[in-house]
């Protein structure tokens, strides 16, 4: 069974809170995961909320951490919020994550890698809308890079549902490769219990 996550909204200003949570996960259980909203490609509940943010006009910090941490780090944050100034606004528990996704390729050992990073799902995570294609096409065979044929094409889009925690692993590993130009996904969408 995986790890449940709580999102967690807290007014204050990122780098406080950032500071904040790693000290108090440094001694509550270090190694924890955590994904923080804007650096891991997770969408906010509305566009006020994302516009606030990227014009810093509001303060307010979106954060996913283990359950099992949620009830200390509230009360570790009501205890020093009159020093810091962050207050916890909401918590709800993820039910299921999702994003969608789009590629197109015309080199077999790239289309060869993004199926492997798009079809291998770790346990809890199932792949729906599913739509893959490919096609080699003998006239395109030595024709130079700049015209509309090509020797082999590659396309694909679906959908990618499941348990939090490995659909973010699969988000991140997709950004972090050296295919994130090529494989075009969507943000990161949280349902909630």
């Amino acid at each position: 069974m995986s790890k449940k996550y709580s999102e967690i909204v807290i007014e204050g200003g990122f780098m406080l809170v950032k500071g904040f949570l790693l000290g108090f996960l440094a001694s509550a259980k270090p190694g924890s995961r955590y994904f923080f909203h804007r650096k891991s490609g997770i969408r906010r509940e509305t566009f006020r909320e994302l516009l606030k943010e990227f014009f810093e006009l509001d303060n307010h910090v979106h954060v996913c951490i283990d359950n099992d941490l949620v009830a200390d780090f509230t009360e570790a944050t009501s205890l020093y919020s009159e020093t810091t100034g962050n207050k916890i606004k909401s918590t709800k528990t993820i039910s299921a994550a999702s994003f969608s996704f789009a590629y197109e390729f015309f080199k077999e050992d790239l289309a060869r890698k993004a199926k492997e990073m798009i079809e291998h799902l770790p346990e809890g995570v199932k792949l729906t809308d599913y739509f893959p294609f490919e096609e080699k096409d003998k006239e395109g065979h030595g024709v130079e890079a700049y015209t509309p044929l090509h020797e082999f094409t590659s396309r694909a889009k679906g959908k990618l549902i499941g348990d939090f925690e490995g659909i973010m692993d699969i988000y991140l590993n997709v950004k972090k490769s050296d295919l994130s130009e090529s494989i075009i996904c969507s943000d990161v969408i949280l349902e909630f219990e």
